[in-house]
């Protein structure tokens, strides 16, 4: 009942911020529709911190609301500082990637999954990739995608090594990676704009179910 109950609350805020950032987006008003938008990531850090303080499953729950807590951030600074909010999201990645080391599960899976995400990923970018030799910039770009799907390599893995229990951060996590992906054609302009709207939910249903682990 208490799930229901709180994705009674969660949902509706999460879609309606998002609907909202995208009308304020096509009005210009740069600043403005970072609200909204975080406020739905504030729900996120409000679903961590509800499963750190009231549940308390795990000691090292609060890895996960360390990473909420860098997601909200970066989110704000995406609409600023796009390269410097990438930064503030691979620290959030870290974050998980530290409370799945301590899960004890460790398992070499996690290296074919690994390659398997950066060969889809390189495959993806590999027009924007291509422009590389004019902008050695772009290159640097491969380091956030690394740590992204070293994170998603190791949540895809869990639920296999450590019960279904952990699905909820294994499906959140492949959808923060396909979003990003489509974040990431939408800032080099190729990627039509209504899909952004898309990404944006299915990035902020990714890290609800990342910050729901801390219920289960």
């Amino acid at each position: 009942m208490e799930y229901i109950l709180w994705m009674a609350v969660v949902l509706p805020v999460i879609f309606c911020g998002g609907v909202l950032h995208y009308k304020l987006k096509e009005q210009k008003n740069d600043l403005w529709n970072l609200i909204p938008k975080c406020l739905s990531t504030w729900m996120m850090v409000c679903t961590a911190m509800i499963g750190v303080v009231k549940f308390h499953h795990r000691e090292n729950d609060i890895w996960i609301l360390i990473a909420m807590i860098f997601f909200i951030v970066a989110d704000a600074l995406l609409g600023i500082q796009f390269f410097v909010g990438m930064g503030v999201f691979a620290a959030g990645h870290l974050s998980l990637i530290v409370w799945f080391l301590q899960q004890g599960y460790f398992t070499l899976a996690y290296l074919p999954v690994w390659i398997l995400g950066m060969l889809v990923m390189i495959f993806a970018f590999r027009k924007e990739l291509s422009k590389g030799k004019e902008d050695p910039r772009l290159y640097l770009m491969l380091l956030y995608p690394a740590v992204l799907m070293a994170m998603m390599a190791m949540a895809v893995c869990l639920p296999f090594t450590a019960g279904p229990r952990y699905w909820w951060i294994g499906a959140g996590s492949v959808m923060f990676v396909i979003s990003d992906m489509m974040v990431g054609k939408n800032f080099f302009g190729n990627l039509p704009e209504k899909a952004g709207f898309w990404a944006l939910l299915l990035y902020y249903i990714g890290i609800l179910g990342i910050a729901m682990m801390t219920w289960a």
